[in-house]
This record gives C-alpha cells, structure tokens and sequence, in this order.
C-alpha cells in the first residue's frame, strides 16, 4: 500500500485533496462522455469523492487500483442517474445540455479556427454524435466513455465494468459499429 493511500485511510485530508485533484478531470470527462450534462456531473463526481472518503477504510489496494475504484463508483452513480432521467422521459433534453456545456466540447470549439461552413459541419457532426450516443444503452455509454479515457487499460475497463476483457473487446467493437451505422443512417441488423 502506498503512503497516501495509508494517509488518506488513516484521514489525512490533505493526501484526500491531492487525490481529488488528480481524478478530477478524468472523472468529469468520463461522466461529460456518457451524455450528461455538466452540473449533474459535477454533482456525480463530487458525490464519488465524498462515497470514496466515506468508505476510505474499506478500500483495499490488493482488489484494486484507486483510479478503478473511484471509476466504479462514478459508474453507478451515472447509470442510476441515467435510468432515473430515462423514467423521467430527460434523456433526449440531455443532448443540447451536454452540447452547449461538456468542457471537452468548449474547449475543443475554443481552438478552432474554422470558416462558418466548417464550423457549421463541426457543430452537425458533433450534434448527430451526441444524438447516437444517447441511443446507446448506459452500460454501453459508460463502456464506451471508458475506452476513451487517458491511460485507462482494458482490464481496469473490465474491473470496472465487472465483465471480462475480451467481453470488453467486442462489446466495444459492437458499440463503435452501432455508432457508425447510426451515424451513416443504416439500421443494424443482427
């Protein structure tokens, strides 16, 4: 176990802090990536942080990582945010949110240096992405977001997604192929 997981288990809030600032934006960016919008992620994330100080003690380095642990958390609390908005008929009003406020998107568009025409396709392309994605179903939205996190490999995706890697592999395959069919206009057919 190393020294800032022995501190923050002992209650060190500063060795809590520096964690914090380390999974914060990987875990805003996950959350921006399975389609919500970004006050119900900050919401999401600050409440991971405050289920991972919670259950501090409980953590056990040898079942694993923190970054694995802290993903898992978020996931379950963005899948029952999504089924909760699915139930409450939200999912389709989460598109604009997300477009008009994931900081990914904003910061992307901030560098940019596009003519109106390009800018107008850019902003097409990502408006009917969005729109695939939240077709997706949310395990197949977290998976996906997963994947396309920085230095995350397969096996912490599978660890915590609780399926096994190679399930990762064609669950992904499957995913990026929906998204291309949806996109292009095709419907798939099994």
């Amino acid at each position: 176990m190393d020294k800032q997981t022995i501190s923050i288990q002992q209650g060190d809030k500063t060795a809590f802090a520096a964690l914090v600032g380390r999974f914060q934006k990987p875990l805003f960016s996950y959350l921006g990536k399975m389609t919500l919008p970004q006050a119900i992620a900050e919401e999401i994330a600050q409440e991971t942080f405050i289920r991972a100080w919670q259950a501090k003690a409980t953590f056990d380095p040898k079942k694993a990582s923190v970054s694995t642990w802290l993903f898992t958390i978020a996931r379950r609390l963005a899948l029952n945010e999504l089924d909760r908005a699915s139930r409450r008929s939200e999912v389709s009003s989460l598109t604009s949110a997300v477009l008009e406020s994931d900081p990914i998107v904003k910061e992307y568009e901030d560098h940019q240096h596009l003519s109106p025409q390009e800018a107008l396709q850019q902003s097409e392309l990502k408006q009917a992405l969005w729109q695939a994605l939240t077709t997706l179903p949310p395990h197949d939205r977290s998976l996906l977001a997963l994947a396309y996190l920085k230095d995350l490999e397969l096996a912490a995706i599978a660890e915590i997604e609780g399926i096994p890697v190679g399930t990762v592999k064609s669950r992904l395959h499957r995913i990026r192929q929906q998204l291309k069919s949806t996109l292009s206009g095709e419907s798939i057919h099994e």
